[in-house]
């Protein structure tokens, strides 16, 4: 793991719709494995996974005791090339690896998620960030909380953009693109927003950042 770019966490809304958790390696080996949470008492899937497959291909359980235990890689896609199916030591290697930028990744959001200004500007706007562990895990409630309100969330944020200093407009920014709302954060910064990032500092800077990155 030489560098964040290295690694991507990414979400998506299936046909069925429920939302999936996925990491990639962005170079050689090129591969993208799903990130799926297990019911440790029915050791299955749980329902908010919606339809997984772990019949075919590699499974790659996470143990341990770091952030990510409970979980499996599974549906891994590797675009140059399936490896070997005796090549298992080449695929532990590398899931392993995955799972470690996986769990890192995952101490940058909990990071973000206490950073005072993130905290002050998630109570202001009326979203509950404290149950989330993961990206995943407040993209979910922010769109769960955007829908059940009708749209009022964004709205709201919208508003609060218009009433909050220059140093935590990008705070609110950031909250939109980690949450997939990236369309609307670039509406509210408009033209001007890099230089609105270079007027924030300290931590409203640093959720920010991370928020943007999802690194």
């Amino acid at each position: 793991m030489k560098t964040p770019s290295e690694w991507q966490i990414g979400t998506m809304v299936a046909d069925d719709e429920t939302r999936r958790e996925y990491i990639t390696h962005l170079v050689a080996p090129r591969f993208t494995a799903r990130i799926v949470k297990i019911d440790p008492f029915e050791k299955k899937p749980v329902d908010a996974e919606g339809d997984v497959d772990m019949s075919s291909g590699f499974v790659f359980e996470i143990g341990g005791f770091g952030i990510g235990r409970g979980n499996v890689l599974c549906e891994i896609e590797w675009p140059d090339g399936i490896p070997d199916a005796g090549d298992t030591d080449f695929v532990t290697l590398w899931l392993g690896k995955a799972v470690k930028a996986w769990e890192r990744l995952q101490g940058h959001f909990l990071r973000w998620k206490t950073l005072p200004p993130v905290q002050d500007m998630a109570e202001r706007i009326g979203l509950d960030i404290s149950l989330c562990r993961s990206w995943s895990d407040y993209t979910q409630a922010f769109c769960n909380e955007n829908d059940r309100s009708d749209g009022d969330l964004v709205k709201e944020v919208r508003k609060m953009a218009d009433v909050v200093s220059t140093g935590e407009v990008p705070v609110l920014l950031g909250m939109l693109h980690a949450a997939d709302y990236s369309r609307v954060a670039d509406e509210i910064g408009g033209e001007d927003v890099w230089r609105r990032f270079d007027r924030t500092h300290g931590q409203c800077a640093e959720a920010a950042a991370l928020a943007i990155m999802r690194v």
